[in-house]
């Protein structure tokens, strides 16, 4: 059977859509062909990507359990229903279907599936005996009470599969920060551990569960939001729950930016002293904690009266000048295509790949944990996350240039994620998007405080713009 084309995508919006058992045959047509857009049978859409005998890995955002609302910062349960229904029909009664993800280290994975409802899911399937399996990939759980403070950490039993490490030595993307190697880190985890795994050009290693690596087929089923981090989060930020221990994914760097940092985004002594004490109180006394954090806001508006408010509070690399974590994103992204099954990178792709974009319900602002929600019933899908974030941009109103594991992912020479340049794809956004409505819709989503306003909009028209010469390169 002919494979889907990689140069496409697929878009789709009715902000009918919903969520619900009442809504799922609705969704499951409205899925059926917006994969038939791609070029796949709407009769068996899966076809291409699922075959008799396969492990099809699922790989939903499942985040974090204390979210805004879980229509907004989850992949919903009932949209991984449908699409596993639809792998299950691919498989033909051979093979089976894992449905899995490294949340963050402090999330309640219970509550998590609890509140998007696929526990409830998960548990039919397992009573009708379908081959369906939900599997939370983390190592360890940080307990941590709804005061912040930390209670301790605990094993879990991981993946039953084991995990590999795989080294992407040179070709990764922080080898071009190898003087800042030292200063690797993400929050909550031991900072000299996170370096360690990045220590020299031969050797960036990534800690990867074997379920992904014995998967024949990768879903990703990402949720369509924004991120304080790296602008949005969707197709390509969601493969970083690949990752089963998040001490090996350099977020930022720590310290200021005049020393080499992205942690902050101002250079102030100040900003040291903040994350120090909050990194020890909150391992402490929960009414010290809560007291001492907001005693310091208000020296810190005072301290830093002069800079704008929405870079003054940037901690943890949460604004537009983070150059750390989308470099870790592009990184995991070439895992998933090119390590077989033994953690080994092969010049070819490994894997069958395909991504649905869950954004029935969306979310704006303070993502991707606490993003104001938003229905605008978007569906989009494609065998190529590079395109179909860039596509994400657009929706979202944004200028994909300005988020750079998007636009750097065209850039990469080693193990590419994409062919051709970017301005060639983003002048001849018509000759690649399938889309029920020209030109595409323009969503204006709010962005992140430290990304709202630091990065240009979406210039209105551009998408009707293709230009026979890009059309013609992009067909070579």
């Amino acid at each position: 059977m002919k494979e889907l084309s990689e140069s496409l995508v697929a878009v789709h919006q009715d902000p009918s859509l919903t969520y619900s058992r009442d809504d799922a045959p609705r969704l499951e047509q409205e899925l059926r062909g917006l994969l038939g857009h791609l070029g796949a049978d709407p009769k068996r859409p899966l076809a291409t990507c699922v075959r008799p005998g396969d492990t099809v890995l699922l790989k939903p955002n499942l985040v974090f359990d204390r979210v805004s609302d879980p229509r907004a910062a989850l992949t919903n349960g009932w949209f991984i229903k449908v699409v596993c229904d639809l792998a299950l029909e691919a498989l033909g009664g051979r093979g089976r279907v894992v449905i899995a993800d490294v949340a963050l280290q402090s999330a309640d994975f219970g509550q998590v599936v609890g509140q998007n409802g696929l526990g409830e899911i998960v548990s039919a399937y397992r009573s009708a005996g379908a081959p369906v399996e939900l599997l939370d990939l983390r190592k360890e759980w940080l307990e941590v009470g709804r005061d912040g403070i930390h209670r301790g950490l605990h094993t879990l039993p991981g993946d039953p599969l084991g995990y590999c490490l795989v080294n992407l030595a040179r070709a990764s993307e922080l080898e071009d920060l190898g003087q800042y190697r030292s200063r690797f880190a993400v929050g909550d985890y031991d900072q000299d551990t996170t370096a360690k795994y990045h220590m020299s050009s031969e050797r960036n290693e990534y800690l990867i569960p074997r379920t992904v690596l014995s998967a024949d087929a990768v879903i990703n089923l990402p949720k369509f939001k924004t991120h304080k981090k790296t602008g949005i989060t969707c197709a390509l930020k969601n493969l970083v729950g690949t990752c089963g221990h998040k001490s090996y994914l350099p977020h930022f760097r720590e310290g200021l930016p005049r020393d080499g940092g992205d942690e902050f985004a101002i250079d102030h002594a100040i900003k040291e002293i903040q994350r120090n004490t909050i990194d020890r109180l909150k391992r402490t006394n929960a009414l010290l904690y809560r007291t001492v954090r907001a005693l310091g806001r208000v020296i810190l508006r005072i301290a830093t009266g002069n800079h704008p408010s929405d870079l003054r509070n940037v901690m943890a690399g949460s604004w537009f000048g983070n150059d750390t974590l989308w470099r870790t994103i592009l990184d995991l992204n070439k895992i998933v295509r090119y390590a077989d099954k033994e953690g080994n990178l092969q010049p070819t792709p490994q894997r069958r790949y395909l991504c649905i974009v869950d954004g029935i319900y969306g979310g704006e602002g303070d993502g991707p944990i606490l993003p104001s929600v938003r229905h605008d019933g978007v569906l989009i899908a494609g065998r190529n996350p590079v395109l179909i974030d860039l596509i994400v941009c657009l929706l979202m109103g944004i200028e994909p240039q300005d988020i750079p594991q998007v636009y750097r992912a065209f850039d990469i020479r080693d193990y590419p994620l994409v062919e051709g340049e970017y301005e060639l794809w983003r002048r001849g956004i018509t000759t690649f998007v399938e889309s029920t409505s020209w030109p595409l819709p323009n969503l204006r989503y709010r962005l992140a405080e430290g990304w709202e306003g630091h990065v240009r909009r979406r210039e209105i028209g551009l998408d009707e713009q293709a230009t026979n010469d890009a059309s013609s390169e992009m067909r070579k």
